[in-house]
């Protein structure tokens, strides 16, 4: 095969620039996984306060069946309970959990406090199993008198048998956000019991149980359960000095082998007014997955004190068009709903800084980065207010008040503007079950709310989504070109694709997937919780297939499915293709959708496609992970597919197993971008660069030559290989190609550091230069060595000398970080200097163990050589003195994870006054300019490359 440079003067300067900066098919690499940066918990979790109701009434010694003994080898249900309760007190996680057991039981209403008072369930793990096991069955089933039991427990103003309140005692400060949970379970029906009335308020008659029933109608046992229930949701136990927050108690129900219908909607109703959950139980299992659930959510939805950090500017997430700039921003809380916003700008760029404008003229940032109060451009006049700094004032959001066009797409037409997709309270195809509700009722004002029809009745507790805009938490607009009008889009945490006339900064319409409907209730209640709702919250990507204008969209965190629609009309989206192991099981492998899909040209089966290339995506698993040995499996993400990119239809897949191409070293997610290579500049991509979460970089050659295109691959280099630390690539890896003195070689440029976890600081985290030799040739998988460690020189110490680089026998090098310090960011390439920037987490200590903090940090920019690992330029742009490595780094004046460095050509003019792409380069990190250089490229021979 004859491989011949291509004739443009590209080509002429590969030696100086990165090959994906020029003819590869680039975008910007995944962002940071920075939630944990934005709201930290406390190191030792508040311990939620749950006090389990247990029926001890004489039907728990039945068997699965009413008034029947267990079956031979089947469980009563009192022992089906001790069972399922000893497997939660077992159970690690729920160890800070403060608890207590109290029984219910007889006509004559016995109530046993069987463990006393409350208790840390890991400090005393044997006395809640003893007093499990001593639970009983015997007697009728005083419901109502047990609830309000268990409510004088938590009472500090009332009493339970003389035992104290979990709320005394102990700092105020440190408790007054512990949330208080009733977990009410019972087997029957409520009797035993004749309360009429309950502080002070008469009940409401209950009429809906048989009359056969015992104690029936008004007297049904059951009167007054709702009314205990709403008065210990609304009202706040403890409203002394240092208890800021309302200390009041959610009230859980399961019915346990129950099936009456009359007693299912007695324990329905309770919690519906108690502020909890409504569960059936029927099994061991069902009860501790239903246990399980409850719990879980206590010790995560905890009210902590929070005060929003700053979010400097990030250049990342931007888009631009013309001489505007559109700006995403949110703000982080501790609720499930995050609010955003999008601003619009003007850019200029100067020959000291790049300067975004408002209203007016006025300056948007300060030399942190930090916003000042303005009035964007979508503010037409000088009627609008200042937003001092505040990222949900101004914007798009300002405007979002009118009735919305908000569509899903269920199956039947494509056309989203189609009555059948529109959301919305007439559209009866939009089901209760959908929505994840029970009744038509909250159906309706779901829609109504999520709408902003006016139809919404809003008060204090549950104000209108009028004004409201979803978050960009890690998502980047895209600017749409329209003959009438651009249109930017943007997927937010509301769990919509937005629509925004760029002009005037009006939603034209929003699309929201079926699979995300029940997110509405779940932003509607926004319930406090230290990680927020995502929604759509993954890449996007742009881009025309003739004369049709498409954009596919991945949801990051929010879920594992990709979503492609037509955008061709600006006001009528049509829906075209779900990409998902639940649509195909060709995508099985498909993780949570982190990898942007490329949009490239492509040999497949002899014919140039246009397709979509994309990262199998990320593995949850990998949160808290450490794989032990190179023989770990993701259980998703470990893939590479390549789709048509006319219907997401997949043409080729490569994974571990099971795939178009297996290799079978592929065990790891690929959460990151892919690098694509066109080597011969014919706009046709052959070779592809992925690198996964276990530290490995994968290769993969497609053959132009061969008729059938064949595509094969494998394992280049692998960090983690015997290595002690495990080491993540979440990020896209650069690739710069060397050529002098008779040497070539790829340089595979990339940093390593745990997105999920960016505060840890237990791995020491690299930057790599890695090579990649065989550049014209397909590499012998089956007798090639992938790069390991051992083979890389140590430069974070010392510059390496350049003829030791150059050995073939030496593969790259690699220079250590220090304490927490990652690099999330994308590598560029320019001259054979590396540029990148690094994130630090400086950990606060909360002052209680009620306030979460934000970790601001640290951020760096770093200029390396890629030969020899040297410092790249003088930061302060002197040239006096030789570089050493102490000019490898300079710590940048923004707070928080840094966006990455940008390459900017100015225009200037030649010496006939003609514009030109000016004859200098700019080296931009934090909107400043950090280097310049004054001859763009440097040229190098031709050479031809001959492989038989």
């Amino acid at each position: 095969m004859t491989c011949k440079k291509p004739t443009s003067n590209l080509w002429h300067s590969l030696s100086a620039l990165a090959l994906t900066s020029l003819f590869a098919f680039t975008s910007p690499t995944a962002l940071s996984d920075d939630i944990e940066v934005y709201l930290q918990e406390p190191p030792d979790p508040v311990p939620p306060n749950i006090l389990f109701v247990l029926d001890e009434s004489g039907s728990m010694d039945w068997g699965s069946v009413d008034n029947q003994n267990p079956l031979p080898g089947e469980d009563s249900r009192r022992e089906e309970l001790i069972t399922a309760l000893s497997s939660i007190i077992n159970n690690p996680a729920m160890g800070n959990v403060n608890a207590a057991l109290l029984g219910f039981r007889s006509s004559a209403v016995i109530l046993t406090p069987h463990t006393g008072e409350f208790k840390v369930i890991g400090e005393n793990t044997s006395t809640f199993l003893n007093q499990i096991n001593n639970l009983i069955a015997s007697g009728g089933t005083p419901t109502v008198p047990a609830l309000e039991a268990a409510v004088n427990w938590f009472r500090p103003d009332a009493s339970f048998q003389s035992l104290a309140s979990p709320l005394e005692g102990g700092r105020p400060e440190d408790k007054r956000c512990a949330p208080n949970h009733i977990i009410l379970l019972t087997d029957g029906s409520p009797n035993s019991s004749y309360m009429s009335s309950y502080e002070g308020n008469v009940c409401e008659v209950i009429t809906y149980f048989p009359n056969y029933w015992p104690h029936n109608n008004a007297d049904a046992g059951a009167r007054c359960a709702n009314e205990i229930a709403t008065w210990a949701q609304n009202t706040d136990l403890m409203t002394g000095s240092g208890w800021d927050d309302i200390q009041n108690i959610t009230t859980h129900t399961i019915g346990f082998h129950n099936t009456h219908s009359f007693t299912q909607r007695f324990l329905n109703e309770i919690a519906e007014n108690g502020g909890g959950t409504y569960s059936n139980a029927d099994s061991v299992d069902t009860l501790v997955d239903t246990l399980t659930d409850i719990i879980t959510n206590a010790q995560t939805n905890i009210d902590y004190a929070y005060n929003a950090p700053t979010i400097p500017f990030n250049s990342d997430n931007t888009a631009v068009s013309g001489e505007y700039i559109y700006v995403p921003m949110f703000l982080p809380e501790d609720r499930t709903f995050w609010k955003g916003n999008l601003k619009k700008y003007r850019i200029t760029v100067t020959n000291e800084d790049v300067v975004l404008t408002a209203l007016n003229n006025e300056r948007v940032l300060n030399d942190a980065q930090e916003f000042q109060s303005t009035r964007d451009l979508f503010c037409d006049d000088d009627a609008c207010d200042p937003d001092e700094g505040n990222p949900l004032a101004g914007g798009v959001a300002q405007d979002m008040t009118e009735v919305r066009n908000l569509y899903t797409y269920l199956g039947s037409d494509s056309a989203l503007t189609s009555s059948a997709n529109r959301v919305g309270n007439s559209n009866t195809a939009i089901t209760t079950g959908m929505l994840g509700v029970a009744t038509e009722e909250a159906r309706t004002e779901l829609l109504n709310w999520v709408t902003r029809d006016p139809a919404y009745i809003a008060t204090a507790d549950n104000p209108s989504h009028s004004g409201v805009m979803g978050a960009p938490i890690h998502t980047q607009p895209i600017v749409v070109n329209y003959s009438d009008g651009d249109v930017v889009l943007i997927p937010t945490s509301e769990g919509v694709l937005e629509a925004i006339d760029a002009r005037l900064g009006e939603e034209l319409w929003a699309f929201m997937p079926q699979d995300l409907l029940p997110g509405i209730r779940t932003i509607k209640n926004n319930d406090a919780s230290s990680t927020p709702y995502y929604g759509l919250d993954g890449p996007m990507t742009y881009y025309e297939v003739g004369n049709e204008k498409m954009v596919i969209i991945g949801m990051r965190r929010g879920g594992r499915k990709y979503h492609i629609l037509n955008v061709t009309d600006r006001l009528a989206p049509e829906y075209v293709a779900e990409i998902s192991s639940a649509a195909s099981t060709d995508f099985s492998k498909l993780g949570q959708t982190w990898s942007k899909p490329l949009f490239v040209k492509m040999e497949i089966g002899g014919n140039v496609r246009e397709v979509l290339v994309f990262g199998g995506g990320y593995d949850p698993d990998q949160d808290n992970a450490t794989p032990p040995d190179p023989g770990y499996s993701d259980d998703e993400g470990n893939a590479i597919f390549i789709v048509n990119a006319d219907d997401g239809t997949l043409l080729r897949s490569i994974s571990n197993s099971g795939a178009s191409v297996n290799i079978p070293e592929m065990t790891f997610a690929i959460a990151s971008d892919l690098a694509t290579i066109d080597l011969n500049g014919n706009a046709i991509v052959e070779r592809l660069y992925a690198s996964d979460v276990g530290g490995r970089i994968i290769r993969i050659d497609i053959d132009e030559d061969d008729e059938n295109n064949t595509i094969s691959g494998g394992v280049v280099a692998n960090i983690n290989d015997g290595a002690t630390q495990h080491r993540k690539f979440f990020s896209t890896p650069q690739i710069g190609y060397y050529s002098q003195g008779g040497v070539q070689f790829l340089g595979i440029l990339i940093g390593t550091g745990d997105i999920a976890n960016p505060i840890d600081s237990t791995i020491t985290d690299r930057f790599y230069m890695i090579k990649d030799t065989a550049i014209w040739h397909t590499p012998d998988w089956s007798t090639d060595t992938p790069v390991a460690e051992g083979d890389l020189l140590d430069a974070s110490d010392t510059v390496l000398s350049g003829s030791n680089v150059l050995n073939p026998l030496n593969k790259g090098w690699y220079v250590d970080f220090t304490g927490s310090e990652k690099s999330f960011s994308r590598a560029i390439l320019y001259d054979y200097s590396i540029f990148f920037t690094t994130y630090s987490a400086d950990t606060v200590q909360p002052d209680s163990l009620c306030e979460a903090v934000g970790t601001v940090g640290t951020a760096r920019i770093y200029g390396l050589n890629m030969i020899d690992a040297n410092g790249a330029i003088h930061w302060d742009g002197s040239s006096a003195n030789p570089l050493t490595i102490s000019d490898r780094v300079s710590q940048l004046e923004l707070q928080g994870i840094p966006p990455s460095p940008l390459l900017i050509f100015p225009g200037g003019t030649d010496d006939e006054g003609n514009t030109v792409i000016g004859k200098k380069i700019f080296l931009f990190s934090d909107l400043k300019k950090k280097h310049e250089w004054s001859d763009r490229f440097r040229p190098i021979y031709w050479e031809e490359v001959i492989n038989e």
